[in-house]
């Protein structure tokens, strides 16, 4: 055969259309047996055919790349660990499927600005992670059609997009029963940043199992914080000052719970013996750092594959109408939590549970 390779020559290799052909090489094998798959690959590879993504691009008017979208108020990218596990669910769905992505950090907070900077034409759709309340990223529908879909953050129906995040509900009812279970009856929260709707649902739930087991809410326990260390230390500060303290505090996120854990460090408070400590996440770097810290383990990665997934089928199909996933989390019982004196028998709560050894209950 003279010539590059063509995808017809493939198909007549193969036996089989040159739709066939070019939907199995685009990966989309799935729609295939399994032995049809495996003709087109093995004429593929036996010719030599390479396809020509510039030319396929401009025929199927699009741009074999996606966009991440970081919303404006976080952090940069290098000091953001929930991005980095999602951006690593992302890249592993796309990269066989010959999708690149572009990274778009905006610096702005003007929804126009923003949308003109995303919708520029050089993206066939959109992740947008972690999108805050009041954030320039939720006001696509007024400036872009593109396929739309948002992670790490469960967000009302109004908003009209697909979109994967923890169960943040589910996940934070479950740790505070477990901590009831233990005994506690006096137990502080500190809050998550204000403008996530994360901290907002995960102090809902916490409050909720409270009053259902008539547990009072001492509401100078309930602290703000913004999801940083420093705002956990200073919440704990404030705690240990009170005449009357909690047994045990839960923090909405691991960072929150390291300052807990640091301020009562420094002024010789040992926990879990004297407070009891419980974060949300189960962050690597802390385990690293030697925490051993009771928390709730959720997976970040698997959020940005199915991400992924989700986007790529809206592109695919023209599929418009919006998906909630919610991924369940997993209570990880470390050592930071003690017996209360008190213990008292409370259902076992519907969730996963694994020990410090690994095992689940």
């Amino acid at each position: 055969m003279r010539g590059k390779a063509t995808l017809r020559d493939v198909a007549e290799r193969a036996g089989c259309s040159i739709t066939t052909s070019s939907n199995i090489l685009q990966g989309r094998s799935h729609l295939y047996k399994e032995a049809m798959v495996q003709r087109v690959l093995s004429a593929a590879q036996e010719l030599g055919y390479r396809p020509n993504s510039v030319a396929r691009s401009l025929a199927r008017r699009r741009t074999a790349t996606i966009g991440v979208a970081l919303d404006p108020h976080h952090t940069r990218l290098t000091h953001n660990f929930y991005a980095h596990d999602v951006l690593d669910g992302i890249l592993a769905y796309l990269e066989p499927r010959n999708y690149d992505i572009r990274l778009i950090t905006p610096r702005t907070s003007d929804p126009a600005t923003v949308w003109r900077r995303i919708d520029n034409g050089s993206i066939d759709g959109v992740i947008l992670v972690a999108p805050v309340m009041g954030s320039p990223l939720l006001e696509w529908q007024h400036y872009s059609t593109l396929p739309i879909v948002a992670v790490g953050s469960t967000l009302p129906e109004e908003y009209l997009l697909s979109q994967v995040d923890i169960d943040n509900d589910a996940a934070m009812a479950a740790l505070t029963e477990w901590v009831l279970q233990q005994g506690h009856r006096a137990i502080g929260f500190i809050k998550g940043h204000p403008l996530h709707w994360s901290a907002h649902q995960r102090e809902r739930a916490f409050r909720r199992v409270m009053e259902q087991h008539g547990v009072p809410i001492r509401e100078e326990w309930i602290l703000q914080g913004d999801y940083g260390s420093e705002s956990g230390a200073l919440a704990a500060e404030q705690l240990l000052r009170l005449p009357e303290r909690p047994t045990a505090v839960i923090a909405a996120n691991d960072e929150m719970a390291v300052g807990v854990t640091q301020t009562c460090r420094a002024l010789e408070i040992p926990i879990p013996d004297v407070l009891s400590v419980a974060g949300f996440d189960d962050s690597y770097w802390v385990q690293r750092m030697g925490f051993q810290l009771t928390t709730v383990q959720h997976d970040r990665y698997q959020v940005g594959y199915l991400a992924a997934q989700i986007l790529l089928h809206q592109i695919e199909t023209g599929e418009t109408r919006p998906q909630r996933m919610l991924l369940p989390g997993t209570l990880v019982v470390r050592r930071t939590v003690a017996l209360a004196h008190a213990l008292a028998a409370l259902p076992t709560p519907p969730t996963a549970l694994i020990t410090e050894g690994g095992s689940r209950q």
